[in-house]
């Protein structure tokens, strides 16, 4: 039963976002924590790399030669060991994915989600003989490509000190850090258990399909959405003033996505995102 209830829920995964139901990266997040669960409550043994779910799902350079395995690709990106394995990619994917799918769009992320976590496991089966799981192949390359796209645009990063502390550093000084680390790891041969050799590829990937999607941003100020017809209530007026008012940038694109998120299209109802710098209906186009 689950042999088939994974694709099934991966193949969801992927599509839901296109009905305008939510983003690419909050699907990305909500399905890999149900078939974490779903995996881990149904095969106690999914750690091992004997289990039978891992050795359907999980991606193995020995299966390059066989394209009846080659599904594993995509599969392989939705499978997490344990808990410490999914919640670090997750928080990847929160911190990263989230700003970033909200830069680019809904289609253009997926592609390089989706494209630099196959890039990641091909790059790794040059070098590794061996298998994979997990998201931090595309992880890596959302990270390399939001560099190239948009290098000094402030992401949140969580830092572990005696506490977790959030701080906002330009997203190239992330991605620099992180490529540096990986590719040290890479010179050394490490042997931790961790495919370094697929995060690097990731970076690779990322920046080389930012290339292919040609993202380029323009630079200077983005050119704020006027909002202020479509605003209902004193509150939303009274957030918009605030947002308008703020100094910070981030702080400013905060507010005004809070307040598109619960807008509505005045012609038909239906939800509402900011596209080519118009609010965009996504039910029945530009309004």
């Amino acid at each position: 039963m689950i042999d088939y209830l994974i694709p099934i829920l991966i193949l969801i995964s992927i599509l839901i976002p296109f009905t305008r139901k939510i983003y690419f990266s909050q699907s990305m997040v909500i399905f890999n924590f149900i078939i974490f669960f779903i995996t881990t409550l149904t095969s106690p043994d999914f750690i091992s790399w004997h289990s039978p779910l891992v050795k359907e799902f999980a991606f193995s350079t020995a299966y390059l030669p066989h394209p009846e395995k080659w599904y594993t690709l995509i599969t392989s990106m939705f499978l997490h060991a344990d808990v410490w394995h999914i919640l670090l990619n997750m928080m990847g994917i929160i911190f990263i994915g989230f700003p970033f799918e909200h830069e680019i769009g809904r289609e253009k992320f997926a592609f390089i989600y989706l494209s630099t976590g196959i890039f990641a496991s091909l790059f790794y089966s040059l070098f590794v003989n061996g298998s994979l799981i997990g998201a931090s192949g595309a992880i890596f390359g959302i990270l390399a490509a939001f560099a190239a796209y948009a290098p000094m645009k402030r992401i949140v990063v969580p830092l572990l000190m005696p506490i977790m502390i959030l701080v906002p550093l330009p997203v190239i000084i992330v991605a620099l850090f992180y490529a540096v680390i990986e590719s040290a790891y890479v010179a050394m041969g490490n042997m931790d258990g961790i495919a370094h050799v697929a995060h690097l590829g990731g970076f690779i990937g990322g920046v080389a399909f930012s290339f292919v999607l040609k993202l380029n941003r323009v630079p200077g100020e983005k050119k704020e959405v006027d909002l202020t017809p479509y605003l209902k209530t004193e509150r939303e007026r009274e957030i918009y003033r605030k947002a308008l008012q703020a100094e910070q940038r981030e702080v400013r694109e905060a507010w005004i996505s809070y307040l598109v998120e619960n807008m509505r299209c005045p012609k038909c109802g239906g939800r509402v995102e900011i596209k080519n710098g118009k609010l965009y209906c996504r039910r029945c186009g530009y309004i």
